[in-house]
């Protein structure tokens, strides 16, 4: 590409952008800028960093970028909080480099609150209907799907057939998004999915050990490499569990102060918590994580 070529395609991907993008060389001279670097008096020609203030330009990596031809990134605090700042050699050019910052001058959580559109809710539409029990069926029918793709890309993986893997590994994917939405539509979860969310927390921590627990098994049975991978699946557990917490934590509702005398249950199966009278419960009932019914439930304690 010629350098007039360079600079078309970085107006035609950059010019849009909410934040100023610049081409730089290691001199800091600017070779390009887009529409919103352009507010801030940038232009090309001169160096960005005689813009501002020396501190404004601390922890720049330009020269390190060119050097190296590596990606540089750089966090930082912003005005809305964590920022990054970026410079990327342009393999067409090396001695360019394109730098932007992401959280600098625009406050992106703020923006996509104000342009979220409201989606229309499916929750229980099929729930008490003559569509239910077909719609449970499919549910558990793209669920167990899940499971089979998943295995056979597994079983892929195993005869060196990669490509193989990955497309089972999609068809997987898309498995379980139809289970979910038959799942909504059935209204199989509550809608204000809080109490659950925090059950399934705690849950995944707590899955973290029994996992380990049972890979120990696994291991003095002679299975080292099954014992291996059940590991990692132990702390990629107890990482959903924390998560989940952080979930909890920033965007849960405020914690109230226990009812005197609440009870809260467990499943001896996977650990999910219920709180409340367990007993009101439909007989049918069981628990939303694994399944189970809930005479596997035992008290944990009262609060």
């Amino acid at each position: 590409m010629t350098d007039n070529e360079i600079i078309a395609a970085f107006h035609a991907m950059w010019d849009n952008f909410p934040e100023g993008v610049v081409i730089t060389q290691k001199s800091r001279e600017i070779v390009a800028v887009n529409k919103a670097a352009a507010k801030y008096g940038l232009t090309a020609g001169i160096k960005c960093s005689s813009i501002g203030k020396p501190a404004d330009h601390k922890g720049c990596r330009c020269t390190q970028a060119v050097d190296s031809g590596e990606t540089q990134c750089y966090a930082y605090e912003g005005p809305f909080g964590r920022a990054y700042g970026f410079w990327v050699p342009i393999t067409e050019k090396p001695e360019w480099i394109l730098h932007f910052s992401v959280g600098r001058a625009f406050e992106y959580e703020k923006a996509a609150v104000k342009g979220a559109k409201k989606v229309e809710s499916l929750h229980g539409l099929t729930k008490g209907t003559e569509l239910e029990q077909a719609v449970e069926a499919l549910a558990l029918g793209e669920a167990k799907g899940v499971m089979m793709y998943y295995a056979l890309a597994r079983l892929a993986k195993e005869q060196g057939l990669n490509e193989v893997a990955a497309e089972l590994i999609e068809s997987a994917n898309q498995e379980a998004v139809h289970s979910g939405f038959y799942a909504v539509l059935n209204g199989k979860y509550p809608k204000d999915f809080w109490a659950m969310l925090k059950g399934a927390q705690k849950a995944e921590t707590a899955g973290e050990a029994s996992i380990k627990a049972l890979a120990d098994k696994v291991r003095a049975a002679g299975f080292t490499a099954a014992a291996d991978e059940m590991e990692i699946f132990a702390k990629q557990e107890g990482h959903h569990g924390v998560v989940l917490g952080q979930i909890l934590e920033k965007y849960g509702p405020k914690k109230d102060e226990p009812a005197a005398g609440k009870k809260i249950y467990v499943c001896t199966i996977c650990g999910y918590e219920y709180e409340g009278d367990i007993n009101a419960e439909p007989d049918d009932w069981v628990c939303p994580l694994c399944g189970q019914p809930k005479s596997v439930f035992k008290v944990k304690s009262e609060e």
